[in-house]
């Protein structure tokens, strides 16, 4: 699945708020990672807004198709049926946000559950993906038709949908103040904007870290920019808000919570007790509520109405 791509390595500021101040963190891939797969980069922190992203950033050189294939093996830890009845409860709470059904876009629609939950539901959705193997899933397993490539190359109209969703995309995204530009966009005035993400500032994460320093390793959990599942923007509650108020975009939720997700292949003895210590770790995380992954809710704020007295040049004259 990707394992072997070739990447090319590029200076790319923040993603977040776009400063090029950074620090250290540790490295993830290659010899830092446990099993030695992608290639070994530098983890930074952004000394403005604590974002985290790997530097210089590694691109696939023969783009992101070539990166998310198999789809099977790269969703082989989802449950099909759960997601689709919890697409299906998902598109009730998206209708009682909106107060009725609209037009939905889904951005990086994977195989395609939640676009098929939303027709299901009698919403007008459009669902898109970058890799033609999930698209082709979507259609053969789903009957949905996904259209194949980014949001930047599909060039919908200004305002075209009531809300955009992207499950466990923003990640993924090199550029995501452009694919965020982009959403904000297409969106209708007062149009919902939904996403998630991992929490990489979470106690997990920290907890994790510590433990990788105290037996010696330089290596970090955060992200995954050249191996499954290609994490490459490392975001927390900070860096969120920062970009969400960089594009222009209202902040209406923001929660956490999630579970740590154990690994599908066979795991020794040591590496199921460290997933058990992980998993009492983000519990106690979500006691303060916190956790490992982020759901926010945001809004295209709808144009400034003037009032029509401020238009009148000379308000003496009526």
């Amino acid at each position: 699945m990707g394992e072997r791509a070739e990447f090319e390595l590029r200076e790319m500021p923040c993603a977040a708020c776009g400063g090029t101040a950074r620090t250290h963190v540790g490295w993830r891939g290659g010899a830092a990672h446990h099993s030695g797969s992608g290639i070994r980069v530098e983890i930074v922190r952004c000394n403005s807004c604590t974002h985290l992203y790997p530097h210089p950033m590694p691109f696939p050189k023969a783009g992101v198709e070539e990166i998310y294939t198999e789809t099977d093996s790269y969703f082989s830890a989802h449950d099909l049926e759960q997601k689709k009845q919890s697409g299906r409860q998902f598109m009730k709470e998206i209708e009682s946000r909106l107060g009725r059904r609209g037009t939905v876009l889904d951005i990086g629609c994977g195989r395609g559950e939640l676009l098929w939950a939303a027709h299901q539901s009698g919403w007008d959705c459009v669902g898109l993906d970058p890799s033609p193997e999930y698209v082709e899933w979507a259609r053969t397993n789903f009957g949905v038709e996904a259209r194949l490539g980014t949001l930047e190359q599909m060039a919908f109209a200004d305002a075209s949908f009531d809300v955009a969703i992207m499950n466990g995309v923003i990640e993924h995204l090199y550029e995501p103040f452009r694919t965020l530009t982009e959403v904000l966009r297409v969106l209708k005035p007062d149009g919902l904007f939904y996403f998630d993400a991992p929490n990489e500032d979470g106690l997990y994460m920290r907890a994790g870290n510590v433990y990788m320093r105290a037996r010696g390793r330089d290596g970090v959990l955060n992200l995954a920019p050249t191996f499954p599942p290609y994490h490459v923007q490392g975001f927390n509650p900070r860096s969120l808000k920062h970009l969400l108020t960089r594009v222009g975009f209202d902040l209406i939720e923001l929660s956490m919570g999630g579970t740590v997700t154990v690994p599908a292949e066979d795991m020794s003895l040591a590496k199921r007790l460290e997933f058990k210590a992980a998993r009492a770790i983000n519990w106690l995380d979500k006691q303060r509520g916190a956790g490992v992954y982020m759901a926010i809710w945001a809004k295209k704020p709808a144009p400034t109405r003037i009032p029509t007295e401020s238009l009148n040049p000379n308000p003496a004259v009526r």
